[in-house]
């Protein structure tokens, strides 16, 4: 996927990043958007998330559920270090 950041998109998963950005800052982390499509989503994470053996229940079931409620086009969420 070409780094394409719709603003939109951006804004609305920035949304919900910031539900648990409090946990994942008091744990050293962080994720950032790199690439924020119609459909699709590619997230870096920062930190000690990179890594970290609870990164796949906070991004990938919290944090997932949150984007998919919101956005429910987005069909593909992929998280990269």
């Amino acid at each position: 996927m070409e780094k394409v950041l719709d603003p939109n998109i951006t804004a609305a998963v920035n949304a919900q990043i910031a539900k648990v950005a409090d946990v994942i800052k008091a744990h050293g982390g962080g994720v950032e958007i790199l690439a924020a499509a119609e459909d699709r989503l590619v997230l870096r994470l920062q930190g000690h998330c990179a890594g970290c053996a609870l990164a796949p229940l906070t991004f990938g079931v919290v944090l997932n559920k949150y984007i998919k409620e919101a956005l429910p086009q987005i069909k593909e969420i992929k998280y990269t270090y």
